[in-house]
């Protein structure tokens, strides 16, 4: 009896070990000493732009629940009713910052889950838009919202922790029924879900470092070419990225 009680710690301690180092280890590496980035990207939002007028268009609580942020601009620009441009920014802060899955809700889970459908015209999935500050990326897509309706293309990017997060992978427009696409809808999400994840190890992001999500759209009139020009104009009057230094320490 004695031997056996004296071998019970020695037999539990490693399993101690793996626990701690399964539960404490990712704490650990997303909060003591995360990397430290020279820069750091926060975008500031016009409304007021010349010759367009701001229509602001009201987030259902539904919405706001998914997205757990208030921080939202969501409206459309127009300019003599020739030209819309339509935008959406979210913002986390504090608490409501820790969960990487706030960045995860773009147009190619929360649209499609909606109803649209994917369009490949040949668009890229990534484009550079160049600012000021500098070049950023964003992620590109096009859309079939609904019917006798035309396509629209969007562009977006989301920040963490002043960095850029790109999701990557377009929803596949192959599915035979609507169980099937709900189900590549989930596996797409977990998809990407797990794509930011890889991306916050990666790069050791900070657990509840700020968030950020800009997001544009505009009908696709004729060359697709054309329409992404186009959103990429817009997006330098809509945007200001203003750009900081980070203090690194050494």
């Amino acid at each position: 009896m004695k031997n056996g009680h004296s071998q019970y710690p020695k037999a539990v301690l490693p399993i101690i070990a793996l626990f701690l180092v399964s539960t404490c280890g990712p704490w650990a590496w997303f909060n003591i000493h995360p990397r430290e980035y020279p820069v750091s990207i926060r975008f500031e939002q016009r409304t007021n732009i010349e010759s367009f007028q701001f229509l602001t268009e009201a987030v259902t609580p539904q919405a706001i629940e998914t997205l757990a942020t208030t921080n939202l601009i969501n409206g459309t620009f127009l300019r003599e009713n020739r030209e819309r441009f339509t935008v959406f920014a979210a913002d986390w802060h504090g608490k409501e910052s820790k969960e990487m899955s706030v960045i995860a809700h773009t147009p190619d889970v929360c649209w499609v889950g909606t109803g649209a459908k994917p369009a490949d015209l040949g668009q890229p999935e990534n484009t550079e838009i160049s600012f000021d500050s500098g070049a950023i990326t964003f992620e590109c897509r096009v859309f079939k919202m609904g019917e006798n309706q035309p396509l629209e293309m969007t562009i977006w990017c989301a920040l963490t922790s002043g960095q850029v997060i790109t999701e990557g992978g377009r929803f596949s427009t192959d599915y035979a029924d609507e169980w099937d696409r709900k189900t590549k809808i989930l596996q797409t999400t977990r998809v990407r879900s797990m794509n930011i994840f890889a991306q916050a190890i990666k790069h050791r992001l900070r657990a509840t470092g700020e968030k950020q999500f800009v997001r544009l759209s505009t009908s696709v009139d004729g060359d697709w070419r054309i329409t992404l020009i186009r959103l990429k104009n817009f997006a330098q009057k809509w945007l200001k990225p203003k750009v900081s230094k980070v203090a690194t320490g050494n």
